[in-house]
């Protein structure tokens, strides 16, 4: 699993520099504090936003930071840190575990939100990402060490500003490319609060879904999932099986021709060919389609209002999912009047451009590429808790069998001698799966 060692140098290199800045850096801007929120429903929590700087050349990151809504004083605080990577964490706020969900004509509550259990913090990272900016040219070009390195310097920040949650439980939460954010996060503030460096973080543990984490193993298993999920023939499957290098997918190179003659590359043309317009994120709901009555509700809305025997039918029929939160979400946060109430722009600013994803940020591909394991084994014995879960209905990024074994492999590796000792029996179970290290009774579980 490669060299442990120095990989914990240089998380702790990282984690010195963040103390130097740490002592340059202070509030930035008037109060972060969210007074109310465009065409939003009025809230029982405390909302809060703004840019933290990160680096005295012009790094700055975003964040929303959400109240629980009940006695936040006594609930834990998550970070939430959505993939890509380059991928806006405003995107987990606005459509997936935030307060809110976006609509057609603003904000309107999520019944399932974690702020009911737990304070959030939604964090745009890197900089370059959503709202956070850099000003050095060369900053479009980041990896995994200062992705690190800048959310260390963030929460630093971030508790200085909000001391009341500084001996709060606190949790590193994501999913996707969070597979390599999240356990980042987590081994440079468990090495920081060994070393003392900075405002000690009171780490309890991380949480991560459909976690990229082995790319020759998630990605084989993607193309299985696909296949076993009607979303590709037998044939594509075998041919991609056949040709493509899964070692460095992201995206796939050709390593050899099969049979027939066809590439990695022409494989990939039938399979997503095959897969069609399907919803990427959730396989079972509805796509969005932007046409006039191409929505098939609005369609049969429209045919029951036009008197056809589909009235009865349909008469209650909503969806419960909006395949099209993505765009509305984006048409949210791109109002000025929004992004002044969330401390985005001043009120003479003009307003600035917000995309979920990154159309600039050059990622390292080695980093990408670069297997996780070696991380969560260096984790195992500092007592930090671990969670990783997998759904069924995603079509990238997925938390594969191979993977969860790989790393339950790790786990018994590092606790070979204790293992050895005692009769054990590894029970697989169906998907989905969720797999959870306890790391201070050494306790490996999953669940269903």
């Amino acid at each position: 699993f490669g060299d442990f060692r120095s990989w914990s140098s240089r998380r702790m290199k990282f984690a010195v520099f963040a103390l130097v800045l740490i002592a340059s850096i202070g509030a930035v801007g008037a109060s972060d504090a969210i007074s109310s929120l465009p065409d939003a429903p009025a809230v029982p929590f405390n909302q809060f936003s703004g840019y933290v700087s990160v680096n005295e050349t012009g790094r700055k990151l975003f964040y929303w930071f959400v109240e629980a809504e009940e006695d936040p004083s006594s609930k834990p605080v998550f970070l939430w840190l959505n993939g890509g990577p380059g991928c806006s964490s405003l995107g987990g706020l606005l459509s997936e575990n935030g307060p809110f969900f976006a609509t057609k004509t603003g904000l309107e509550l999520n019944p399932n939100s974690w702020n009911k259990v737990a304070n959030v913090i939604y964090l745009e990272s890197p900089a370059g990402v959503g709202f956070s900016a850099f000003t050095s040219p060369g900053d479009n070009n980041v990896g995994d060490e200062r992705t690190s390195h800048d959310s260390l310097v963030f929460l630093n920040e971030f508790f200085r500003r909000h001391p009341q949650f500084v001996n709060n439980d606190f949790w590193v939460t994501g999913e996707s490319y969070g597979g390599h954010y999240v356990p980042n996060l987590a081994l440079a503030i468990y090495e920081a609060n060994q070393m003392k460096i900075g405002q000690h973080i009171n780490l309890k543990g991380f949480m991560v879904g459909n976690a990229w984490t082995v790319p020759a193993l998630d990605n084989s298993g993607a193309v299985e999932y696909w296949c076993s999920h009607a979303l590709n023939s037998h044939s594509t499957r075998d041919g991609l099986m056949e040709t493509c290098d899964f070692a460095h997918i992201g995206p796939l190179r050709r390593r050899l021709l099969s049979s027939s003659g066809k590439s990695c590359n022409d494989y990939l043309s039938d399979s997503h060919k095959e897969m069609g317009n399907v919803n990427i994120y959730e396989i079972y709901a509805d796509v969005c389609l932007q046409e006039r009555y191409a929505d098939g509700q609005q369609l049969l809305r429209h045919l029951a209002a036009s008197g056809s025997s589909f009235a009865q039918a349909i008469s209650s029929s909503q969806p419960s999912y909006d395949p099209c939160i993505g765009n509305e979400m984006n048409d949210y946060l791109n109002r000025k009047d929004v992004q002044v109430a969330i401390h985005a722009i001043g009120e003479g600013d003009a307003a600035l451009k917000w995309d979920q994803c990154s159309p600039t940020l050059n990622y390292s591909y080695s980093d990408l590429l670069t297997p996780m394991l070696p991380v969560y084994e260096s984790l195992l014995n500092t007592g930090v808790n671990m969670l990783v879960y997998s759904g069924d209905g995603k079509v990238l990024f997925l938390f594969t069998w191979c993977t969860f074994l790989s790393l339950c492999a790790a786990i018994l590796k590092y606790y070979h001698t204790i293992f050895d000792l005692i009769p054990f029996t590894f029970l697989i179970p169906p998907p989905p799966l969720l797999l959870s290290f306890s790391g201070r009774n050494r306790a490996l579980h999953w669940y269903e």
